[in-house]
């Protein structure tokens, strides 16, 4: 099998951020996509190690934060390659908080959604989290960046917990 094909699936590049029993946690992620506009349905994919696995399967709440070009290296590392059980992640972040005790990260992103969980379905390695959405906002124009973009231009590195890691990226 030659893994560089799944290379040439496009995907964007994203914080997604839950709290639960008065934790916040936030991820990298870059598969999340679009199921359906009515209702309005965004589907997450999240590594069952992860800490923001539990967030999100304790409250049902996740919000997506969509990355723009903009973004450095070093901010996208920060949700990327630690791990908010031991690392606080929003430490010196632009973000607010939705009703629901959600953050919702502002800095380096053009557009949020904030989305309660209505499914999941599990693979042996991640959950994909089905998210019916309740609300969206546009930041501004700032170009999105997408996983091309990030290995291309940011020179970035795939976790291995991502779902297109193959020890090769």
């Amino acid at each position: 099998m030659d893994t560089a094909a799944f290379t040439k699936i496009p995907y964007g590049m994203y914080i997604v951020t839950s709290s639960f029993d008065g934790k916040i946690g936030g991820q990298i992620a870059n598969t999340v996509f679009q199921i359906s506009s009515q209702p309005a349905t965004i589907a997450i994919s999240i590594s069952k190690q992860n800490n923001t696995h539990v967030l999100l399967s304790g409250s049902k709440k996740a919000v997506i934060s969509v990355l723009t070009e903009e973004a450095s290296f070093e901010f996208i590392g920060k949700f990327g390659f630690r791990s908010s059980r031991d690392f606080d992640k929003f430490a010196g972040v632009e973000y607010k908080v939705n009703n629901d005790g959600v953050p919702i990260v502002t800095q380096f992103a053009n557009a949020y959604f904030e989305t309660d969980i209505v499914s999941q379905f599990e693979t042996e390695t991640h959950t994909i989290f089905m998210c019916r959405v309740l609300d969206s906002v546009v930041l501004n124009d700032i170009p999105t960046m997408t996983y091309d973009y990030y290995h291309k231009v940011k020179k970035g590195l795939t976790p291995k917990n991502a779902p297109t890691f193959n020890g090769n990226l």
